[in-house]
């Protein structure tokens, strides 16, 4: 039973499957970077209200190096969220091309480089499954 959304190959159904998932938890790793940056932006505020209030005259040098390190981790974790982003959109453009069954385009995103980007990134599901898929992806005719 084959309706306009369903794949016609049998592999494309569990290729598709398969990318739901990682893209399931795709999304869950950028929730989770947007709660850890709502976390971040309240520390920096608590801590930066306490270096600049906490003595009668303020701590100044330790004030900078304190911002230093928060703008350090800030770039740092901007990165992460932007490539975590990235991969979560290549997983997506993956998924609808399995649904639609446009395998040259399926085969045109699959990557073994991609796969342990989205490990290092967007968590080790969404990558175990790009992993997974790899294989049958590259069999595709």
């Amino acid at each position: 039973m084959s309706g306009p959304n369903q794949p016609q190959n049998p592999a494309l159904s569990s290729i598709r499957t398969e990318l739901l998932v990682g893209l399931i938890f795709a999304v869950l790793a950028i929730l989770g970077f947007i709660i850890a940056a709502i976390i971040f932006f309240a520390e920096v505020a608590v801590i930066g209200s306490m270096m600049t209030y906490g003595t009668p005259y303020g701590t100044p040098y330790g004030a900078s190096a304190v911002a230093g390190v928060f703008i350090a981790y800030g770039i740092v974790f901007l990165i992460m969220f932007a490539i975590s982003i990235i991969v979560t959109m290549r997983i997506y453009r993956m998924y609808k091309a399995a649904g639609s069954g446009d395998v040259a385009a399926l085969k045109a995103l699959n990557s073994l480089g991609w796969a342990i980007v989205a490990l290092i990134f967007s968590g080790l599901i969404p990558g175990i499954m790009l992993l997974i898929a790899h294989g049958p992806i590259q069999q595709l005719q």
